[in-house]
């Protein structure tokens, strides 16, 4: 019996201990396991490449919109930086030309 657990710690530990090494593709005793046809097996396969696509896909339009919305953002700020100092010009134009006025009054 102790043969056994050591037999089913070495197992758990090749399967659960360690994520770095490919040792996980055996059956343990007694693990229920599931058989699936060649057929069922590339259609998987063709699902799960065909979702990692569109999840890349979907991350590079991501990338492209934040870049877009970046952009302009910074127009954004530019043009209310310019419309601010449009307003000002305006303001002081109009007070130097109500100045005048009265000047000439």
């Amino acid at each position: 019996m102790d043969d056994n657990n050591r037999m089913m710690n070495d197992i758990l530990q090749k399967k659960l201990g360690n994520y770095n090494i490919k040792d996980d593709n055996f059956v343990a005793p007694g693990e229920i396991t599931v058989t699936i046809t060649l057929n069922e097996y590339r259609t998987l396969v063709s699902q799960n490449a065909t979702r990692a696509k569109d999840i890349d896909d979907a991350n590079k339009d991501r990338f492209t919109r934040e870049q877009e919305i970046k952009a302009v953002k910074e127009e954004n700020a530019r043009l209310k930086g310019e419309n601010y100092d449009l307003r000002n010009r305006i303001d002081d134009l109009t007070e130097q030309l109500a100045e005048k006025d009265v000047a000439d009054a």
